[in-house]
């Protein structure tokens, strides 16, 4: 009788556990939220010795049909799964150094609090940060006003603090270049 009890509770754990696993991976971020990683990930962008932006196409739910045409007419680039224009965008010196100051501030970010509903995360702007051959890149939506960052061992998904939203949009708004004004965030 114990014998059969036994059987039968490592069978219902095992399926619960199962259930757990299949809960988790599809439910989960697409990206790292735990928020320890930002320590990592600053510690490389303090030491670059190059800084790139590139621009985000449209956000494919705000302005329908807008993201299919530039993709179809202009040249674009993927980093981490979302489209830019393909033209990286040259920083002044002082926007380059304001932007790498917000992102190693640890009071720009928070917690990433769950998806808005803003139809998705898609990022603007990707600045790219070089160490060298290394690359970090930091996908920024100023719709949501989330991030995701990506290094080549450690990644980040979280929000971006209120001050440091009108900072970071205040400089890279000004780098728009290719993409419609119709396609633009409105904040």
């Amino acid at each position: 009788m114990i014998r059969a009890f036994l059987k039968v509770a490592a069978v219902l754990l095992f399926v619960l556990l199962l259930i757990s696993v299949v809960y988790y991976m599809k439910f989960r971020p697409d990206t790292d939220t735990r928020f320890g990683n930002l320590k990592e990930l600053v510690s490389a962008v303090q030491k670059a010795d190059n800084v790139v932006l590139y621009e985000g196409l449209p956000h494919p739910g705000h302005t329908p049909g807008l993201l299919d045409k530039e993709l179809k007419s202009k040249r674009t680039v993927q980093i981490h799964g979302f489209p830019f224009y393909e033209e990286s965008l040259q920083l002044k010196e002082a926007d380059a150094k304001r932007l790498s100051e917000l992102y190693c501030d640890p009071q720009s970010f928070k917690r990433f609090s769950g998806e808005k509903k803003c139809g998705g995360f898609h990022p603007d702007f990707c600045i790219e940060w070089h160490m060298g051959t290394t690359e970090y890149h930091v996908l920024i939506c100023l719709g949501c006003y989330e991030i995701k960052s990506f290094g080549p061992k450690v990644e980040l998904y979280c929000d971006v603090t209120d001050d440091a939203r009108k900072q970071f949009k205040a400089v890279l708004t000004t780098y728009y270049k290719n993409r419609p004004k119709a396609g633009r965030p409105d904040d």
